[in-house]
């Protein structure tokens, strides 16, 4: 749907695009010769590449005598239809008339045409980028990997005639992503052929479709004559489009009604340079260029050329999305541009949002010392380059410290100190080397960030900002300690905040696969090991015997304070719950608060234990932050894959070909949580997943919609905004290998590498979308579901009912119970289940390419009938599926294959697709994994101290014994201890006749092995032995020997193990009342408790000092009758004598 193109940048002069100008052609160029014809055409051309047009991918081409390329099938008709043509007409015309070549005209009357795509000719792509580069300055660097020309030389009109002549060239360039077209006209001496009932040549885009097409002015009139003397790009004769989408665009500039801005995300430390374009500026005063971002902040802009303008982003306290509105008169108005601008957050140490922009090389460490001389890299592309004043541009490197915006939690930029200046930019990288000074006022841990500044120095404009991300100003020269002592005494009880925070998984293997309620710390991944900066924050000691961790996981959801909790893993996956390797509680969640968690749990962890040795303060820190223990918490996980399978939350696995949209998972409650759909289309004879789509219901929530658009790539949508998944800047010193953006509800991960996308809401749904390139070259979507255990009995759709039962997971609608899977056949499961879960058209959430309706696939669903008889494959192929699909040939008994074999088997058998089986076998064996992954390993009761203090020369006695879902036979060992103590391997009991007094805590850690599954974990408890004092502080009081209730104690849901496994005895996840339930007053501290007490790090204060008095035997005999109670009501499983 389209008028005539409006064209303002009109050329005056009679003038033309004069042949020199022409891509190459003709003999010289060794084009191919169309033969004299009249209304001819070429056979079918193969493209070598892909060349996306109007939104649809093409694979082959037409070039038609008549002044055309066609796309669907030859074209000779000689009288131009107006457009919109339908009939699958998808065509581009120069100049489409009855030209006729078999006419004699000397040099003349000719058509040639080429297909590049061999890179090596240089000249046709380096003219094809140029063209790209002038005349749509927005765009991201454009590099063609094919090329077409058509060139009409001198062509005559019928018949035959030779009086008059037309000469004009059609050129299209792709990546294979985006796609141009150039029109270049030379001359054009007539209008009409004497065949063409008086109407004259028409130039332009159809589409194909009736609907959608583009007209150049002056088509079907005398007038196309003045096509060589107008433009688009303001220069005659030569007009610009890109066309890949299902609209077209013009190059060059037009009116205020075409604008548009690129990039789209930038740091919320600011001075992105965003390009405006669309008016033409040759004829506007550059003071009269304004941006205001949001409602408030106007900055200037500056001219770059006669097509594009330039505003940088300003910095922002906190992340936000914003519109960005334009003005041309010096702010007196302003219009709105589409699309929203989103600034990410600045990070800490590293970059993982978006790509880096200025890196300090070779730096292993998040610290920057003062006094350090620091090298520091970045990248220049020659396209930003030129596009700046020649001669007068200088950089400079600016260190800017930051603080903490205690209004908003946000932050504040201080103060800006240059480093270097007058740097000379040059394209490509480019490095300096330069001294850290100290920052005046700040503290000696300050926060910094680094940024190159690109100014003309002739007006101090600057013109671009290259930022890095926040590190440590350290200055070594002045003692942290100040730092944590003015911290922690401002800080809360962790009581007060640290109530309803996720457990931590028990082994390395169940974190990994809890993603719902867990992602990796990006500072501590076990993938990257080999890094030096990787886990360096999570090292443990080695004159205190603490574990280092090789992986963290941060949790994702947040409780009522915004806290979170992070845990982490040795090598041997065991959870570490003691020292610098272990996660803490933070008062502010990482992803959701990261500004306040760097500020409030970072910043303090360096001053108070990593920058000072002073381990009276790093206790401190872990009694204001204490570790995360570790529990069996459930989660379900689930996933669709292939023709498509699906396997429920509780296991089920069933096969469901319909044709539509459906209900994937939804969570409600009292109200509707969580919803998510699925789109399922076909491909040949397979049904397979061709879209997903969810919403939250966070206030601030849009729906997230990833389809695979018609040509095949994915389209990720955030509301109305379309997440762009490249880099967003040409000037980039490095890529990351992983793109993660943070939502109000969510976080959002692209692997560039794998193409795998993770959705991950922070109310504990998380989504893993694993897009497969099949044979035919289409795009299907692979799913996998992790789901809180939180959500069970709550949960409905084509994932099931949620609640350890397989037998009801097929439940219709309306609410109808099918039964256990097996007991249905393929039409029962289609008819009576899934089909019941199509949407309501006005309920969906995906985003839909133009011609496309959510009422299409609701009557597909309906209208669609699947293959309800299990697939097999012809005789003559049987042996090489069962091999792809990793059978026993002589395995007849199909029940005892697994399900990876048997949907690979499936998938291949219906569709003759190898790569489809093997990507379904591959999705089945990982959902296997996963359930083994998550089984419980053996748990130690929630009451076992992991700080136990003891008097010298006493007595300790403790119970380690652990309950295992799977079994009651358990294999315990003690793996480190005093040398002179005991442990009984049957019972689990520790005992040390006689404590002896170290200078370091003693570390006992001891394990517990189920026999059903060899599933390992172990308990850490530290002994600090005190001299002998009166007998009352040789029992630590309950806080001292257990994190408050609320971090050790799982929720509710978590008495359930992993499907297939059987209940575990009740005092394995139930531990007594008190440690469960905190008392009323727990929201709050006691008045008088302004820091808690020594007791949970250290011993309390009436045991650090030692007295003359013997204990008395009255005090003796009170506490033998303490620790009988204990014993008859299993509140502690030790005791010291």
């Amino acid at each position: 749907m389209s008028t005539t193109l409006i064209l303002l940048c009109l050329v005056v002069a009679i003038q033309s695009v004069p042949l020199s100008e022409f891509f190459p052609y003709g003999t010289p160029a060794n084009d191919q010769q169309l033969p004299p014809n009249d209304d001819g055409s070429t056979s079918k051309l193969s493209l070598p590449r892909i060349f996306p047009y109007f939104n649809n991918n093409h694979r082959q081409i037409y070039l038609a005598n008549n002044g055309l390329f066609s796309f669907l099938g030859p074209i000779s008709t000689y009288v131009p239809i107006a457009f919109p043509i339908g009939n699958d007409s998808r065509l581009i015309a120069g100049f489409w008339s009855d030209i006729d070549t078999r006419g004699n005209i000397p040099g003349g009357n000719k058509v040639y045409y080429q297909i590049y795509s061999n890179e090596t000719s240089t000249g046709v792509f380096s003219k094809a980028s140029q063209y790209v580069r002038d005349y749509f300055p927005g765009e991201r660097s454009f590099n063609p990997t094919m090329v077409i020309t058509g060139t009409w030389y001198r062509v005559g009109a019928y018949e035959q005639r030779t009086s008059a002549t037309n000469t004009f060239q059609i050129v299209l360039a792709t990546d294979e992503l985006r796609s141009f077209v150039f029109l270049l006209y030379n001359q054009i001496q007539w209008t009409i052929a004497s065949s063409t009932s008086g109407i004259s040549g028409q130039a332009g885009f159809n589409a194909g479709d009736g609907i959608v097409f583009e007209m150049l002015p002056h088509s079907r009139t005398s007038r196309i004559t003045e096509l060589v003397n107008i433009s688009n790009v303001d220069v005659a004769g030569l007009f610009v489009f890109r066309v890949d989408t299902d609209t077209i665009t013009l190059g060059g500039c037009g009116n205020i009604s075409n604008l548009a801005f690129q990039p789209r995300r930038g740091s919320q430390l600011g001075l992105t340079p965003i390009t405006i374009q669309g008016p033409c500026f040759n004829n506007i005063s550059e003071s009269h260029i304004k941006c205001r971002f949001g409602y408030s902040t106007v900055v200037n802009g500056i001219i770059l050329n006669e097509y594009q303008a330039l505003c940088l982003t300003p910095f922002v306290s906190l992340p936000t999305y914003t519109n960005v509105y334009f003005s041309t008169n010096g702010g007196d108005t302003f219009n709105l541009i589409p699309h929203i601008f989103s600034y990410t957050s600045a990070e800490y140490g590293f970059t993982s949002t978006d790509d880096v922009q200025l890196r300090i090389y070779n730096q292993t460490n998040t610290i920057i010392t003062v006094g350090q001389q620091t090298t520091f890299e970045w990248y220049l592309s020659e396209t930003t380059i030129n596009s700046w004043p020649k001669n007068t541009m200088r950089l400079q490197l600016q260190m800017c410290s930051v603080q903490l915006n205690q209004t908003n939690g946000g932050i504040v930029q201080d103060q800006c100190v240059t480093l270097k200046n007058n740097l000379i930019p040059v394209a490509g990288l480019q490095y300096v080397t330069a001294g850290i000074p100290s920052i005046e006022g700040t503290t000696n841990l300050g926060t910094v960030y680094f940024r190159i500044i690109a100014q003309d120095n002739s007006n101090s404009k600057v013109y671009l900002g290259l930022n890095s991300a926040l590190f440590i100003l350290h200055n070594t020269g002045i003692e942290t300690t100040g730092y944590c002592q003015s911290w922690a005494s401002a800080q809360p009880l962790p009581q007060t905040w640290n109530d309803n925070l996720l457990p931590c998984p028990l082994t390395l293997a169940q974190a990994r696969v809890a993603g719902c309620c867990y992602g990796v710390d990006p500072l501590c991944n076990e993938n990257n090991f080999n890094s030096s900066m990787n886990c360096q924050y999570h090292r443990g000691r080695p004159k205190y015997d603490e574990l280092s961790a090789i992986a963290c996981y941060q949790s994702r959801s947040t409780n009522q304070w915004n806290a979170g909790g992070e845990c982490c893993y040795a090598q041997s996956g065991q959870l570490i719950t003691r020292g610098l390797g272990a996660g803490t509680d933070d008062r502010y969640h990482p992803t959701i608060h990261p500004v306040q968690h760097y500020f409030n749990d970072i910043l303090p962890y360096l001053a108070c234990c990593l920058l000072t040795s002073s381990q009276e303060t790093c206790s401190r820190y872990f009694d204001l932050r204490p570790p995360r223990r570790g529990s069996n918490s459930p989660s379900g996980n689930g996933g669709t894959w292939g023709d498509p399978h699906f396997t429920t939350l509780d296991g089920t696995t069933y096969t469901f070909n319909g044709f539509g949209e459906y209900t994937y998972l939804a969570i409600q409650n009292q109200s509707l949580i969580f919803n998510s759909q699925i789109r399922t289309t076909p491909i040949g004879s397979a049904t397979v997943i061709r879209g997903f789509a969810a919403k939250s219901s966070n206030s601030q929530a849009q729906n997230m919609s990833v389809t695979v658009s018609r040509r095949e790539m994915l389209i990720v949508r955030r509301g109305n905004e379309t997440i762009d998944l490249d880099a967003t800047t040409d000037d980039q010193v490095s890529t990351n290998n992983v793109l993660v953006l943070f939502y109000p509800e969510l976080s959002f991960e692209y692997n560039r590498t794998s193409s795998i996308l993770t959705l991950s809401w922070f109310i504990g749904v998380s989504i893993q979308i694993t897009p497969i390139r099949i044979s035919s070259g289409d795009l299907i979507l692979n799913l996998g579901i992790s789901l809180s255990g939180s959500y069970q009995h709550q949960t409905r759709g084509l994932l099931g009912s949620y609640d350890r039962n397989p037998n009801n997971d097929l439940q219709a609608s309306n609410g109808t119970i099918l039964g256990p899977v097996d007991s249905l056949t393929l039409e029962q499961i289609h008819r009576q289940f899934g089909q019941t879960w199509s949407i309501d058209p006005l309920d969906s959430l995906f985003y839909y390419e133009s011609g496309d309706s959510a009422a299409y696939y609701s009557s597909q669903n309906l209208l669609y009938v699947p293959s309800f008889v299990s697939p097999e494959p012809p005789s003559s192929q049987l042996d090489a599926t069962l091999a792809a699909c990793n059978i026993d040939s002589h395995s007849t008994n199909r029940s005892e294959w697994t399900i990876a074999q048997q949907t690979c088997f499936y998938d291949i058998a219906i569709s003759n697709d190898t790569t489809l089986g093997q990507a379904s076998a591959v999705a089945s064996e990982e959902l296997a994994q996963i359930t083994v992954d998550q089984r419980y390993p053996p748990e130690f009761n929630a009451d076992l101290p992991l700080i136990l203090t003891v008097d010298e020369s006493s007595s300790v006695s403790i119970d380690f014994t652990a309950t295992s879902p799977y079994t009651s036979s358990i294999i315990y060992e003690l793996i480190q201890g005093p040398s002179s103590a005991s442990f009984n391997n049957q019972t689990a009991r520790f005992t040390w006749e006689e404590a002896t007094i170290s200078q370091s805590s003693i570390i006992v850690r001891v394990t517990a092995k189920d026999t059903q599954y060899n599933l390992l974990s172990t308990h850490e408890l530290a002994l600090n032995v005190l001299p002998r004092t009166i007998s009352t502080t040789t029992v630590p009081p309950l806080s001292s020997t257990s994190p408050p209730p609320s971090s050790t104690s799982p929720p509710s849901s978590s008495t359930s193990p992993p499907p297939s496994s059987t209940s575990p005895p009740l005092s394995s996840t139930s531990p007594p009342l008190s440690s469960t339930s905190p008392p009323p007053s727990s929201t709050s501290p006691p008045s008088s408790s302004t820091s808690p007490p020594l007791s949970s790090t250290s011993p309390p204060s009436s045991s650090t000092s030692s007295t003359s008095s013997p204990p008395s035997s009255s005090s003796l005999f009170k506490l033998s009758w303490i620790f009988l109670l204990m014993n008859i009501f299993g509140t502690f499983f030790f005791y010291c004598q």
